[in-house]
């Protein structure tokens, strides 16, 4: 038997399980991570036009408190990053590499990547949340639209993969 280095996901799924209780019970709401790209955003254009940002109804949320880059969502994901690094850099897994199929170019894996990741950003923010935000927060809140969602996900990845495939191969 080989030895692995990565963590049980038994162990995982309980951390993340006790992490969500407590972001309920300490912020008020669950997990959700894709809002702080909007609020970085907002804060963007209203750094570089404060007369045009007044008139983003969507933009209001994030912009209507005295110190958008306060919020908590920012110190989540900043905090989501450096614990997979610890994570990581602790089991001696950390490499700088692209995951890819033995036929893909680098170049391809870095397009597809990149526009994989611009299209599933602006599918959460339609949606009103990421994956987090709605299977995770949504999913233990027993929301029908949590559950719905996981559903739709878990089809839409088997399509993509039966589709995509032969470019792992």
């Amino acid at each position: 038997m080989v030895k692995s280095n990565f963590w049980s996901p038994y162990a995982a799924g309980i951390g993340l399980g006790i992490t969500l209780l407590m972001t309920f019970y300490i912020a008020g709401w669950g997990l959700g991570a894709s809002s702080a790209f909007s609020l970085l955003a907002g804060v963007g254009v209203k750094d570089i036009s404060p007369e045009y940002a007044k008139t983003l109804k969507y933009f209001s949320q994030y912009l209507n408190v005295e110190s958008p880059i306060m919020n908590w969502v920012l110190f989540e994901v900043g905090g989501l990053f450096l614990g997979a690094l610890a994570g990581a850099l602790l089991s001696r897994n950390f490499k700088l590499k692209f995951d890819k199929g033995n036929s893909m170019k680098t170049r391809t894996r870095l397009l597809t990547a990149f526009t994989g990741g611009i299209l599933i950003g602006f599918a959460s923010r339609l949606a009103r949340g990421c994956t987090s935000g709605v299977a995770l927060s949504g999913g233990a809140q027993l929301a029908v639209s949590g559950w719905i969602f996981v559903i739709a996900m878990f089809v839409g990845g088997y399509i993509a993969a039966f589709l995509f495939r032969r470019l792992w191969s």
